[in-house]
């Protein structure tokens, strides 16, 4: 039985446009070097994406409860 929590590899490869870029990387004249730049790129998104999700998350829970806040009446 396949394990739920981990994703199925055999998936991304039955896509055909992964398979068309797997094709392309195989016919450049240096595939693992193409390869290694398509992963720094990755793994720069991949930091770029969560610096951004954790400032969203921080500006969630201390920028916006400000704005939520009634104001209060002074008299």
């Amino acid at each position: 039985m396949p394990d739920q929590n981990k994703p199925d590899q055999n998936k991304y490869v039955a896509d055909p446009l992964v398979t068309f870029m797997l094709l392309l990387a195989a016919s450049t004249p240096d595939p693992d070097g193409k390869l290694n730049t398509l992963s720094q790129a990755i793994n720069s998104m991949r930091e770029a994406v969560n610096s951004i999700h954790a400032g969203l998350e921080t500006f969630h829970t201390q920028v916006l409860p400000m704005f939520i806040r009634k104001p209060e009446h002074k008299r």
